[in-house]
């Protein structure tokens, strides 16, 4: 079957593309809940048939992953799953920001904030990194929600009507300030010793600054910039990451404070700082394999054998 981006010219499709996203962000902040996650549920699910590229990378990257551990029955059906929950996600990502805060909390559950509120007092901010697991839009308006301003760096999406919905939802967490990338490095260092929070996602292979480092067994070029930062300016670093619990409830896990090491080599010890971002990452994609972007080429970029694991 041909993909159905070949019935459809590219100007159709960025139109209608533009226009689903305009839709579906006015009808998740007004249809009730049970219903939206129902109706956007199917909708992924029609996405697994129609988008056959994305369809294929899921499937390969979940096969190169768990294929000597899983039957080829249940790659394809976490597959479909990976879609579904992209739906659900996609829904409650702007309905979740239109709660208010009884309903909100009775939502979502999370880990203790005592570390990072003993971060907060401490006049430095926080590094939050996260990844693309479970409704992790949601994570703006929690933790603005309870309290931690916060500083989201983008970029723009080449859709200029997606663009403005993600923007628009983006913003409209409590305390949220969004900036693009191409932003002033120094606004985020003076914002950061107002006590603000900087959210990152650091688990796609991006044109940024990053280290090869193990991703579910196998090396990823992963963006190293932000916990680079952090340690330059010693700086809390903490993992927040979100999944979707069996009860259509989400709950928010938050690590520990990440401890630093200084062994004198600068270049080694961010390799280790960001293998141990990984390594928390991976444990609860393992956990949650159908809550993650499959469809993603994580690991397009190979490391020169020589240079494997080394600071690019």
């Amino acid at each position: 079957m041909r993909p159905i981006r070949k019935f459809i010219p590219k100007p159709v499709r960025s139109f209608l593309l533009g226009c689903a996203a305009k839709t579906g962000f006015a009808a998740g902040k007004v249809m009730p809940r049970g219903i939206g996650l129902a109706l956007f549920s199917f909708l992924g699910s029609l996405c697994y048939y129609l988008l056959s590229r994305d369809r294929k990378l899921t499937i390969n990257n979940l096969r190169f992953i768990f294929g000597q551990e899983w039957s080829e029955k249940k790659i394809r059906a976490t597959a479909r799953a990976v879609f579904r929950s992209l739906g659900k996600n996609l829904f409650d990502a702007v309905n979740i920001s239109a709660m208010n805060a009884q309903k909100f909390d009775a939502t979502v559950s999370h880990d203790s904030t005592d570390d990072m509120n003993a971060a907060k007092a401490g006049g430095k901010g926080a590094v939050l990194i996260t990844a693309h697991l479970g409704c992790f839009e949601m994570l703006l308006h929690f933790f603005g929600r309870k309290g931690f301003n916060g500083i989201i760096i983008g970029r723009p999406f080449k859709n200029p009507a997606v663009d403005e919905v993600v923007r628009k939802l983006r913003k409209s967490g409590p305390g949220v300030e969004y900036m693009d990338r191409s932003e002033s490095s120094r606004k985020v260092v003076r914002m950061l010793q107002q006590g603000k929070m900087l959210g990152v996602l650091v688990d796609q292979d991006t044109k940024v600054e990053g280290v090869f480092a193990d991703f579910l067994g196998h090396p990823a070029f992963t963006p190293s910039g932000a916990v680079r930062f952090a340690m330059k300016f010693k700086i809390p670093i903490f993992i927040l990451l979100t999944a979707r619990l069996d009860n259509n409830k989400h709950h928010v896990f938050i690590s520990p404070e990440l401890a630093y090491i200084n062994t004198g080599d600068f270049a080694a010890d961010l390799q280790f700082m960001v293998q141990q971002v990984n390594d928390i990452i991976c444990d609860y994609i393992r956990k949650f394999p159908e809550q993650w972007v499959w469809m993603h080429e994580r690991w397009k970029t190979k490391p020169p054998p020589e240079e494997e694991g080394a600071d690019k």
